[in-house]
This record gives structure tokens, C-alpha cells and sequence, in this order.
């Protein structure tokens, strides 16, 4: 069989450009070792990217182990230490056949180990490298020590008086199983009868587990002398952050506490330090849309906002724009409030207030930079958006985010801060405002069938609806919950969004002032499409649920 090279494999995934490979081909002289291995050293690809190019090349499908966790009956029939020996994961067993995971699908040694041990026949999955490893680690881990035991023994510890080493490992539990969850928050909150851990997985809090009260004390107290805070300071709010090592891998966490009527309140925000590299197309908008937001990064000049509440995944959105823009070629620089993520041949800056270096001197230095695009974190003042709006007049590409619910709450928003709306017609060339919807989970998902009725009392517009389906049922998925998806029936998320393009028709009637209502008229009238009309692409292709859609969109 003739391989395609890994190369030419991700240059038609749309991962690396030309111009990358040819810099990874260099240092590779100088370096040595695998291409694959070089891109994902200069962070021009992720592993998990290389892992889809290879499971394209050996037409084998590629898994995502944070999504995937192996059964326990699966995990007891290999041994941990053959497990990392072959980069292999037994991860379900199904009749007489084993799903495995592995990082070299080619490796028919060990395909035929594994099916020698066990029996079975072996349907292969490849997964990368570094996920891999890490899903060994932590789930061989966990066969022998479950976090609700350790959880269980800790507490009786603690019940019995022996409080002071115990707080620190039952602090230690939590964080590790938010994490393992793919939670995003940890909320710790203090009731009259305990104490309630919550996770935010997927954008919906779940209740975790339920500890005694006279635990908060001492475990707030660790949480605050972990993030540097006033353990002796109750009355009022603080916000503070740490670091965390999780089997080799680094997180940020951000710490933020309230005074409550039971005690203080505490909120952890999860930041991986790993997650390097964004993906625009892997982000799941259809493909009109993607299109449309390639087409506006491609443009030399103007502003691109992303939009949308806390948690919608604008950061997200902006880091794949940037990049998907050619760093190689254009002069990139951004401001940050904090710096997150760090991107190859991009040059990146941190506000800081204490010394009076905000986001609009950030902007003023960089024009004195060279620069062709700028990425300013946030649009929070007049300062800051007049200085991006004068960057994008004078010929710079500038991307930055808004709070704002849609695309066209964006204009009388920039109104609101003190832009004049010439300004806006002049400088601003898309709004994208965005949401994030979860998945059903395809481990359990069933179909059903919904009639146009039922779409429209949900609140779906019946002409559009008619209009994308030509009967009066159509058929979706719904799950019914399952151990992978903590029997919600959605695992991950999609997002999905809506682009308001700033021509010259709609900026004649900014300028004159018109109604944000009559200006999203004249856009759906040029083919604008709204967050629940995207939305209802996801659902007719089976991706979410019409309700899920309604829940987050409204």
C-alpha cells in the first residue's frame, strides 16, 4: 500500500502550510528526527493533528481518549506495564472483538500480542501519543485506587480528628477528578446541613458530592493559602490563582471566593496549560459559516469581533484564527489579560494595570511594531476600542472579543463606549457572535422522529424550517445516557454562531443611525443566518438536540 507522507497528509487537512513544512524540513537537518516529530516541537501542529493524519493514512478512525474512557473489564484483560510497553489501550470489549487505541497503527506486532493475550479478535483506533500515555497513567491508576473510595477514606480520617494531612489530599481528589470529568469550573459551596461540590462539564453544573460542614473551614483555608490569598479575611471577596500537576501535565487555576451566609463560597476556573494549538475547522461551525470567517481573516484591514457571554469559547475562536492566519507572512502581535496560550513566531504581551500597561498602550506600541494583525484580548473601554478602531483604519487586521447576547447587539454596544458609528461602518468588517451547544453522546445515542409542529412550539421558525426539510418529520438523535456521558445523553460540545458582515449598505444605515432590529433585516436579507437557525443544522445532522439548542440559544 502507498503511503501518503504525513507531510502532504496534514498540508491537505488544512493543518500546516508550505511554508512550515519547509521550516521543519531545515530544522530537521539540524535537529534530526521525525517531520512529524519537528511540527509538533515548533508547535506548528498538535499531536492529536498528527494522530488524524495518520489514521486518515492507515483509513483507520481516530479516537479522542479525554472522551473515551476505557471500561474497567477492558483495562483488567492487558496489563498496565504491556499496555505502555506497545502504546496500546484496550478500551471496550464488544462480543468477541477489543476495541484498542494505539498511536502506530502499522504495528502488527503488537496488535498480534495484544490478540494472543487475550484472545480476541482487535479493531484498531488511533489515538496520539501524549493522550495516550496520559489515559494509561491515569486509568490504570484509577482501577486500583477509585476516587469515591479515596474520597470515602479520606473523610472518615477526617471524621476521626486527623484533619491537618487530610484536608491537603482531599483537596487533591477534587481537582484531580474535575479534571479527569473535563469539568471547566469547580464550585464549592457551603449549605446549613454540608458542604456541595459542584463540576462544570459541558456548560451545566452537576453535583458532585456532598461533605460534611465542619470540612469547609480547612479545605477553603488550603484552597486560599494555595492561591495566595488572606486565609483570615472572610468578609469580603478575593481572587487569587495557583498551579497544578496533574500526571505530568500543568493547569492554571483561578481562584475566586464570596462571602455566603454559610461560609465563603469558592469558584475554580480550570485553565490546561497543554492545550497549544486551535483548530478553526475542529471548532464544528458548518461550513458556510467557516468559510465566511476564513474569508474576513484573509482580509489586509478592518475589525473582527467575536461576541457572546462568559464561556462561549471566544477565546477559543480567536487563538484559531489566529492561527489560521499565515504567521510566517504577516507581522502578528496580541495583548492579553492573562497570556494562556503560547503560539510559535507570534509575538505575545500581557496587560498589566499595576504598571499602567492596558490593552489601548499596548495597541499605541504595537503600531510603532510593524504590525499586519493585531489581537487585543478584550474590548472593555472607550480607550481600547478607539485605539483597535484607528489600528483597523490605518490598515491592520484586528481581532478582539465583546460581551454582548448576539451579532447585532455588537453595534450599539461600541455606541455605548463612545465610538461614533462612522467609525463603526468604517473600521469594523464582522461580527461573529458564537455559542457553545453540547453533543449527543454517540456512545448512546437513538433515533428518533420530531414533526415541523413540535420544531416550531419549541420556538424554531416554521418557514426556515420548512424550507431546510422537505416532509413533515425529519429524523435525529437523542441519547440515553450511558457511564461515558454521565447518563446526560450529550458528551462534548460544538459551537455554532452567526456573522454579521459589515458592507457598505449596512454601514450607510449605522451611520444614519437605524434600529439594530432594521439593520438585522437588511442582513438576513443578504443570507444572514441566526444562532438557532445554525443551530438547526446541528440538529438535523444529528449533532444535538432541538431542545439543547433552545436551552442555550433561548
Amino acid at each position: 500500500m502507498n503511503k501518503k507522507p504525513i507531510g502532504q497528509l496534514l498540508k491537505e487537512l488544512g493543518y500546516v502550510t508550505e511554508d512550515q513544512i519547509q521550516i521543519a524540513l531545515e530544522v530537521k537537518k539540524i535537529s534530526g528526527g521525525l517531520l512529524g516529530e519537528v511540527l509538533v516541537a515548533l508547535a506548528f501542529v498538535s499531536p492529536t493533528e498528527i494522530a488524524e493524519a495518520i489514521a486518515v493514512q492507515a483509513g483507520k478512525p481516530f479516537v479522542d481518549l479525554s472522551q473515551y474512557p476505557p471500561s474497567k473489564e477492558a483495562l483488567k484483560i492487558l496489563n498496565k506495564d504491556l499496555a505502555l510497553q506497545l502504546e496500546v489501550i484496550p478500551l471496550a470489549i464488544k462480543g468477541s472483538t477489543l476495541d484498542i487505541a494505539m498511536v502506530n497503527p502499522y504495528d502488527i506486532n503488537a496488535v498480534d500480542i495484544v490478540q494472543r493475550r487475550t484472545g480476541l479478535n482487535i479493531n484498531i483506533l488511533v489515538a496520539d501519543k501524549e493522550s495516550l500515555r496520559k489515559s494509561i497513567e491515569i486509568n490504570y491508576f484509577l482501577l486500583e485506587h477509585p476516587i469515591e473510595q479515596e474520597l470515602e477514606n479520606i473523610l472518615k480520617e477526617i471524621q476521626s480528628g486527623n484533619t491537618a494531612q487530610n484536608i491537603p489530599k482531599l483537596v487533591n481528589l477534587i481537582i484531580d477528578k474535575a479534571i479527569i470529568e473535563r469539568a471547566t469550573d469547580i464550585h464549592i459551596s457551603p449549605e446549613s446541613l454540608a458542604t456541595h461540590v459542584f463540576y462544570r462539564v459541558d456548560g451545566i453544573m452537576r453535583h458532585y458530592f456532598s461533605l460534611p460542614s465542619n470540612v469547609h473551614s480547612p479545605l477553603s483555608s488550603r484552597i486560599k493559602v494555595m492561591a495566595g490569598l488572606d486565609i483570615a479575611e472572610q468578609r469580603l471577596p478575593q481572587d487569587g490563582s495557583f498551579s497544578y500537576e496533574f500526571f505530568n501535565e500543568q493547569y492554571d487555576f483561578r481562584v475566586s471566593t464570596v462571602p455566603t451566609a454559610y461560609g465563603e463560597n469558592l469558584v475554580l476556573r480550570i485553565l490546561s496549560k497543554n492545550v497549544s494549538l486551535f483548530n478553526l475547522k475542529r471548532l464544528g461551525f458548518e461550513e458556510y459559516l467557516y468559510k465566511k470567517i476564513e474569508k474576513a481573516l484573509e482580509k489586509p484591514q478592518g475589525i473582527f469581533l467575536v461576541t457572546g457571554p462568559t464561556g462561549s469559547g471566544k477565546t477559543t475562536t480567536l487563538y484559531a484564527s489566529l492561527r489560521k492566519i499565515n504567521s510566517l507572512q504577516r507581522n502578528i502581535l496580541t495583548v492579553e489579560d492573562p497570556v494562556e496560550y503560547k503560539f510559535p513566531f507570534i509575538k505575545q504581551t500581557q496587560v498589566n494595570e499595576k504598571a499602567g500597561f492596558t490593552f489601548a498602550k499596548a495597541i499605541r506600541a504595537f503600531l510603532r511594531q510593524d504590525p499586519d494583525v493585531i489581537l487585543v484580548g478584550e474590548i472593555r473601554d472607550e480607550d481600547t476600542a478607539q485605539m483597535a478602531i484607528r489600528a483597523s483604519i490605518t490598515g491592520h487586521l484586528v481581532l478582539s472579543t465583546l460581551h454582548t447576547n448576539d451579532a447585532i447587539s455588537a453595534i450599539p454596544r461600541l455606541t455605548d463606549i463612545g465610538i461614533k458609528e462612522y467609525m463603526i461602518a468604517s473600521g469594523v468588517q464582522g461580527i461573529l457572535a458564537q455559542r457553545l451547544i453540547r453533543k449527543v453522546c454517540n456512545f448512546c445515542k437513538e433515533e428518533i422522529e420530531i414533526s415541523v409542529n413540535q420544531l416550531v412550539e419549541l420556538g424554531f421558525d416554521e418557514a426556515f424550517v420548512r424550507s431546510q426539510i422537505d416532509s413533515e418529520k425529519i429524523k435525529i438523535y437523542k441519547g440515553k445516557g450511558c457511564r461515558y456521558c454521565n447518563n446526560t445523553g450529550y458528551l462534548g460540545r460544538v459551537a455554532i454562531g452567526e456573522l454579521l458582515t459589515i458592507d457598505d449598505e449596512i454601514g450607510d444605515m449605522i451611520i444614519r443611525k437605524e434600529p439594530p432590529l432594521a439593520i438585522l433585516n437588511k442582513a438576513r436579507q443578504s443570507g444572514m443566518l441566526t444562532l438557532k437557525e445554525d443551530g438547526f443544522f446541528k440538529v438535523k445532522k444529528g449533532l444535538t438536540t432541538p431542545e439543547e439548542v433552545v436551552r442555550v440559544v433561548g
